[in-house]
């Protein structure tokens, strides 16, 4: 019994650790999002379909609502353990959104985070 109130004690800090690692991502990439939508509304037009900077915003804003989708789960209805970890993992892992340095070091804080739970860059311990 000793060793399930230790593992309890454990996991407690671990989720919400995840859970706040989380967040932080989701928080990011609703900044993004918006910055986002705010520079596609602002675009000028008319907008030839072959305009490849307007294209690459529309495809960044398409893999930002796909990332939100995936790791914008409710609180309350979060992933397990193992899958918040693979979610955190995959954005650590993933092509930049932008150049600005603030992102980069969101991703090597995380980086270093996950290290702490044992996980390596291909998500193994």
């Amino acid at each position: 019994m000793k060793s399930s109130v230790t593992s309890r004690t454990q996991t407690a800090p671990d989720s919400a650790k995840l859970e706040s690692m989380r967040e932080e991502i989701r928080l990011h990439l609703e900044d993004l999002r918006r910055a986002l939508a705010a520079e596609i509304l602002s675009y000028p037009t008319p907008i030839p379909r072959c305009d490849a900077q307007f294209n690459h915003l529309y495809e960044q804003q398409a893999r930002l609502a796909r990332d939100l989708d995936r790791i914008g789960t409710p609180v309350g209805k979060g992933p397990k353990r193992a899958d918040a970890i693979e979610l955190i993992r995959q954005f650590v892992a993933s092509a930049t959104y932008t150049d600005d340095p603030a992102e980069q070091q969101l991703r090597v804080r995380l980086k270093k985070d996950l290290s702490e739970f044992g996980i390596t860059d291909e998500g193994k311990p």
